[in-house]
Formats: structure tokens, sequence, C-alpha cells
């Protein structure tokens, strides 16, 4: 694929974003949390002869800005996609999220229902968690941006590429070699000493625990207007005992669920997600055939 790369302001921050240059329909592809807009590489060349590709890392993550207090909140990474969006196109437009960037997505479809033609959610609703949970996360965070109140640095280890490769294995422990080290270029950045460092900030795990408020996503979902696919890996760590019933604020709805895989079915089975894509495209917008 032959993307174009610039960087965008958002805010204070430089989100960076690459694009092909087309007259097909735009599609803008929004990674999850500490991940990078490269996850979607087993799908670009599929979905490139199709749409006119955008993607972006949000502030912290890839090749973007990070935020000097290291501090990243839902709110900042919704005007990461909305200027992403406004640069690129004035035309209305496809969402695909994965995760993290699936929940954004299917928020910012609710805020802004006029300018999304459809919405693909790859995962994406962690669920209603126990309030004593929530409340015991928020204390936690407080408490460790307390201890660290004053210290600028950031402990950014450097290694050997094949150390990053063992560690990144730890996570996606049954997909082949070639594919982790596809995965793994858009993960780490060489230094000068030619070691290598990840490139999204470690203080990630920092970001604000506070929930984005249940009634309000709930309402946004009620207002998306366009076609939704939302898909799910059967074997995920990440599926909602509520899944129903946030399946239940979606008035224009497909679900479907991949046998065998994992939370990241777009590495996983990607033939299966592009499949899938492809019949809704076809079923509802005519396209991909």
């Amino acid at each position: 694929m032959n993307f174009e790369r610039i960087s965008i302001p958002s805010g204070l921050a430089g989100i960076s974003v690459k694009f092909t240059r087309s007259n097909l329909p735009t599609l803008v592809l929004v990674h999850g949390f500490n991940d990078s807009k490269d996850s979607f590489v087993f799908l670009e060349e599929e979905l490139g002869k199709h749409f006119r590709l955008v993607e972006f890392d949000f502030r912290g993550h890839g090749d973007s800005d990070w935020n000097e207090d290291g501090i990243y909140t839902p709110g900042e990474y919704l005007l990461d996609l909305h200027c992403t969006i406004s640069s690129l196109t004035e035309d209305s437009i496809f969402l695909l999220g994965h995760s993290m960037g699936a929940g954004i997505s299917a928020r910012y479809a609710g805020m802004y229902p006029e300018k999304i033609r459809g919405l693909i959610c790859l995962e994406g609703f962690s669920g209603l968690q126990p309030l004593d949970k929530e409340s015991g996360r928020i204390r936690n965070w407080l408490d460790h941006l307390q201890k660290k109140a004053g210290k600028k640095d950031v402990n950014q280890k450097s290694m050997k590429r094949e150390d990053a490769f063992s560690k990144l294995k730890l996570i996606y422990s049954h997909l082949d070699p070639e594919k982790l080290n596809t995965l793994l270029d858009g993960l780490i950045r060489e230094t000068e000493s030619g070691l290598f460092t990840w490139k999204n900030d470690p203080r990630l795990k920092t970001t604000v625990p506070i929930p984005f408020p249940p009634d309000l996503s709930r309402n946004l979902w009620k207002r998306i207007e366009s076609p939704v696919l939302m898909i799910y890996g059967q074997k995920s760590h990440l599926t909602p005992t509520n899944l129903e019933e946030i399946k239940s604020h979606f008035r224009r709805l497909s679900f479907h669920e991949i046998s065998g895989s994992s939370h990241n079915m777009h590495h996983d089975n990607p033939e299966t997600v592009l499949s899938l894509i492809g019949d809704f495209m076809k079923t509802h917008f005519e396209l991909m055939r």
C-alpha cells in the first residue's frame, strides 16, 4: 500500500496520520489502547481496493505526540478522532474501530450521526463494572499520581529487537513469527545506539480511569443512524457479561462471533473479518462486490 504520512494538530498534540489518495469512499480505521495505526496491516491490502484509507495514532501512541504529564482521557481520544476526520475529508465516512477504538468510534457516531455512513466495531465494549471496582481503580490512580508528583522523567527502556519480539510473543503467543515481526515493526522505534524502544508512552497505564458515563454512552448508541457491524472473538477475554444489553441500544445492528478467535480477530482471522465486512458492505451499501 502507498500511504502518505502527515501530522495534524489535535489540541496541543500532533497526531500522526497515514492515508491513501483516491476517489473511493473514505474508511477511517481506529486502533485500540496501547496499540498503533499499523495494527490493521493485515486488512489494508483488501480494504484499500474499495476505500480510501485513513489511519492515525491516538496521542501517546505510535508516532503521535505524548501528553507532557502522561495523563490521557477519553475526551482527548475523541478529539483526536474528530480532528483527523475533519482534516482529511468533508464527506460522510465509514468508521472501523478495534477495542478502545471501537468504543470511541461508537460514541463519536452517536455525536455526529450525519457524518457516519457505516460503523464497524471489532469488540470495544467492556461492559458495566461494579461501582466498588470503579472507585478502587480511581483511588489507586490518585495514589499513583500523588507519588509521581513533580517527576517529569519517563522511564523508557532500550532493548534489542529480539527482546521486544519475545515480549510481544507473550501477548500473541498463537501468532506465527512472520505476523509477529510485522506487528512489531509498527510498535518499536530504533535509537541511535541500534537498540529499540516502544513507540507508545509507557505512562499510558496512568490513563484517567474515570469511565465514560454509562447512561450517556447508551444515549449516544441509540442516536447512531447508520448500519452497525459488531464482531467479537469467541475466545476473547474482554467479552462483557452484559453484551446483550449493550447490543440492544443499537438500532441497525448486525452481530457476529468468530469461532476460535481472540480479542484481536484482525490478527488471528483477518480473512474472516474481511469476509464479514464485505457481506456488510454489499448488503447495506452495494460496496466490496
